[in-house]
């Protein structure tokens, strides 16, 4: 199985700000959403964690990784997509929600960004190694970013549906089968008090 996670909240997330490559931490509410979720993952059999080199994704990485007791590999084709001129944008904001919405387009790139093609080549190459190295041996937990994630979901997995997006902290779960091919388990998976 492949637990691929979003990390946990940013400053910028809970602001509705558009967050591409900038790298910041956690905030305080997801520092302590991801403390709340990692003992539930004890029991998920996750033998390794791998995750982007963004601090808000290492962050949550190594706090899971101190309470399930299993290392933390960075790999950069996780990072999330470079945004352009759109990243730190609100999400509400007037000027720049027309260009926000076409985010998911295939055919659109932000001004100084990254085309949506070049995103699924790195992330879903880096998705497949993964696979390779561990199919039929472990299980791993894959963190990464909510954009990246949707796009891979959307184009690769050809899942686009409301649960495709994923909450701060919240899951898919993925499983392989013996060709390497990715299939659902679940999607939106959220262990968080409180939440559905």
């Amino acid at each position: 199985m492949i637990y691929l996670m979003r990390h946990g909240s940013t400053s910028y997330n809970l602001m509705g700000r558009m967050l591409g490559q900038t790298d910041i931490p956690l905030c305080e509410t997801g520092i302590k959403n991801v403390r709340s979720i990692a003992p539930k993952m004890r029991d998920f059999g996750i033998r390794l964690i791998y995750c982007s080199n963004y601090i808000r994704a290492i962050q949550t990485a190594n706090i899971i990784s101190s309470v399930i007791g299993v290392n933390v590999t960075m790999r950069e084709s996780l990072k999330e997509r470079h945004l352009g001129v759109l990243d730190g944008k609100s999400k509400d904001s007037i000027r720049w929600c027309g260009f926000i919405q076409k985010l998911g387009e295939r055919n659109f790139t932000p001004e100084n960004g990254e085309r949506v093609d070049n995103c699924l080549e790195r992330f879903s190459g880096e998705m497949k190694r993964i696979v390779n190295f561990h199919l039929d041996e472990e299980d791993v937990l894959v963190i990464s970013h909510g954009g990246i994630i949707a796009l891979f979901m959307r184009y690769v997995m050809h899942v686009n549906n409301k649960l495709s997006f994923l909450d701060n902290c919240a899951f898919h779960i993925l499983y392989t089968d013996r060709k390497g091919s990715f299939h659902v388990s679940k999607l939106n998976v959220n262990l968080i008090l409180g939440k559905p």
